[in-house]
């Protein structure tokens, strides 16, 4: 994957849509391309939060206490508020459909915040939106 096309899928989702080329710049390079099969747990309930995925392509399911809380679709992202806050994980990811996802990982997002902390300013207002409209039943 280009950067290129790293930056076009991520500028789709609403948690970066306030980033500029430049800001992009910067999340692109630490964004890799993966494909999931179906089937496949990506993130679970109960473990600590180390990285985030944006939806390319297909369908994740969140559930909580093995319960269907939400399905995650292109262009929506799952585990930005375990990768913000360190904390463990409220729901389990798993692949609903084969997925093709951006994966940010939390170390190389920690370097990018420090180095650029203007990106987290931005991205405040989304994510304290989704924890409102949420009211407890958000993914992270």
């Amino acid at each position: 994957m280009t950067d290129h096309d790293a930056k076009a899928g991520l500028k789709q989702v609403p948690l970066f849509a306030d980033f500029d080329r430049h800001d992009l710049a910067h999340l692109a390079p630490i964004s890799t391309q993966l494909s999931i099969a179906k089937g496949e747990k990506l993130m679970s309930e109960g473990e600590l939060a180390r990285e985030m995925v944006v939806v390319l392509e297909g369908t994740l399911e969140v559930t909580r206490n093995g319960v269907h809380v939400a399905d995650i679709e292109a262009g929506e992202f799952a585990g930005e508020m375990g990768l913000l806050t360190g904390h463990v994980r409220n729901s389990t990811v798993t692949a609903k459909t084969d997925v093709v996802v951006l994966h940010i990982d939390g170390r190389s997002f920690d370097d990018l915040l420090e180095n650029v902390p203007q990106l987290a300013v931005k991205m405040l207002p989304i994510v304290a939106k989704r924890l409102m409209a949420a009211s407890g039943d958000h993914v992270g």
